[in-house]
This record gives C-alpha cells, sequence and structure tokens, in this order.
C-alpha cells in the first residue's frame, strides 16, 4: 500500500474512531439520552414572556399539557391572537422560530431566542420540556452563540 493511500485512511479513520469514543461517553453522562423523547400529558402551570427588543415586553400565564416551549407559544398565539411562524428542520427534528407577532428574524442582525428561568435555550423550542413554574422568555436580540 502506499502511503499517500495509507495516510488517507488515518486521516479518515482515526477522526470517526474518536468521535464514536466521545459520543459514547456522552451518552454514558446522560448529555446525549438514548431515551425516545416522551412528554408528559399532565397539566403544568408556566409563564411565558415574549420581549420583543425595543421596550415592548408581553407576558402570559399559560396552563399547559404536552408542555414544551414550542407548545406554549402556539398555545398563547392561539389563546391571545398573535402569529407565529417557524420553519420545520428534518436534520434537527425541531422547529425553529423566525417570525412572533409579526417580528421576523434577520433585522438589525436579530433573532428570536428563548431562556428557561434565565438559561439561554440549547435546544430546539419543541424539544424543551418545561416543568411546573418554568419561565419561558422569548427574547429578539443579536445572537449569544
Amino acid at each position: 500500500m502506499n502511503r499517500t493511500l495509507l495516510k488517507n485512511i488515518l486521516l479518515i479513520t482515526i477522526p470517526i474512531i474518536v468521535l464514536g469514543i466521545v459520543g459514547v461517553g456522552l451518552i454514558g453522562t446522560g448529555i446525549i439520552s438514548t431515551e425516545p423523547f416522551k412528554l408528559d400529558s399532565k397539566t403544568i402551570n408556566t409563564t411565558l414572556i415574549i420581549d420583543y427588543g425595543n421596550n415592548v415586553i408581553d407576558t402570559y400565564a399559560l396552563e399547559i399539557s404536552n408542555a414544551t416551549v414550542y407548545n406554549a407559544l402556539i398555545q398563547a398565539s392561539n389563546q391571545y391572537d398573535f402569529e407565529v411562524r417557524s420553519y420545520y428542520y428534518d436534520n434537527y427534528q425541531s422547529h425553529y422560530i423566525y417570525s412572533i407577532n409579526n417580528v421576523v428574524e434577520g433585522k438589525n442582525n436579530k433573532f428570536w431566542q428563548y431562556y428557561i428561568n434565565g438559561e439561554y435555550g440549547i435546544v430546539g423550542a419543541d424539544l424543551q420540556v418545561l416543568k411546573n413554574f418554568d419561565t419561558i422568555e422569548w427574547k429578539y436580540q443579536e445572537p449569544k452563540i
């Protein structure tokens, strides 16, 4: 086998092995879950805050079942008559919110981002499960990451 071919095989194989080992390690720590995504159908109470980034803030108290950040936003939009627009990304199996109440992302480099109890959301809104009395904040702001 010539050296170039061997080098190319190693350049491809080694990262795959490393990623496999890291992935198994993350599953063991619980950072990556092997459990199927399940929602609890019990009703919880949550507060939804929408900060439009221009000193206009709406606050809604909600009772919701199948409680995710996305479901809370959709329920509030139906209950209080404002529009939410999103894309569904198959690759991430999740929704991406790009407009709330006709405030569309991208203007002035601002985007819709959510927080749970003050912590930046790190998964898609429909993958973030809520607990009773969680506070959800949607902020129209420049990207945090």
